[in-house]
């Protein structure tokens, strides 16, 4: 069971919060009504999670997640959010929120997502989670992180760099379970600077695709490498039916 800090600036909302986590075996430490608050908070009490809501007085949910991570880059914060706030949504994923819950909040939605974001590695095994979804410009080091999600133009482009390790993969896999109430959705894997993929990488790869369908959304695999190309196709033919050399040949 978590230790939680509740951030919302309805009483009825943090009330309602409260009793759901409490029933479920959580233990709420602190409840915050905005986010300069709910940075004090924190501080006090560094509890295991915090369920954040964007839409708030004197600092707003996505500031005060920026500022807590900056100090404490640990921090595991759900955001709580309309379906109208998709925008500010992403940019809390990649500023190092875990996970997201669309209102109305459910007793199933809570705990579930609770669950995933509690079961995650922490951050900074070998990249931290914010860190790893900023944008990789290039020329990249050796220190550069091992993926970049970037959003251009309403696309979602997954770029791996080298092969991804179990907390890489987690982070990508709850930065796309972020992007999945997106419409239209759209998706691009970019593989392009890699040779070759454990065969365990490839399977994670094919069922986050599968998700990205599921939600009715559009996924794009670019890759030039021969090898790599065919380890795809290999993997499943029909899922890697289409694979372009180039990202000029993507038409989303």
């Amino acid at each position: 069971m978590a230790t939680i800090l509740i951030v919302d600036d309805s009483i009825l909302m943090r009330r309602n919060l409260r009793m759901l986590l409490t029933e479920a075996g959580h233990t709420v430490v602190a409840e915050a009504s905005n986010g300069m608050e709910a940075y004090k908070e924190y501080a006090k009490h560094e509890p295991d999670l915090v369920t954040m809501d964007i839409t708030m007085p004197v600092m707003d949910g996505l500031e005060s997640l920026k500022k807590i991570i900056v100090t404490y880059p640990h921090a595991k914060i759900i955001m709580i959010s309309a379906l109208d706030q998709k925008n500010m949504v992403f940019e809390a994923i990649q500023n190092g929120a875990k996970h997201y819950i669309l209102k109305p909040i459910t007793l199933e939605k809570i705990l579930e997502t609770i669950s995933l974001v509690l079961d995650q590695p922490a951050a900074g095994k070998a990249v931290s989670d914010s860190a790893a979804l900023q944008p990789s410009p290039k020329p990249r080091d050796a220190q550069a992180a091992p993926f970049a999600i970037d959003n251009k133009n309403g696309v979602f482009i997954v770029s791996l760099y080298a092969a991804p390790d179990e907390s890489s993969l987690t982070s990508i896999h709850m930065a796309l379970q972020g992007f999945l109430f997106v419409k239209p959705l759209k998706v691009i894997f970019n593989f392009d600077e890699l040779e070759e993929l454990d065969p365990g990488v490839v399977e994670r790869v094919k069922s986050y695709m599968l998700q990205i369908q599921e939600a009715e959304g559009t996924v794009r695999v670019v890759c030039h490498n021969p090898k790599l190309v065919q380890q795809l196709k290999s993997a499943d033919e029909a899922l890697f039916a289409k694979i372009h050399t180039d990202m000029g040949q993507v038409i989303l």
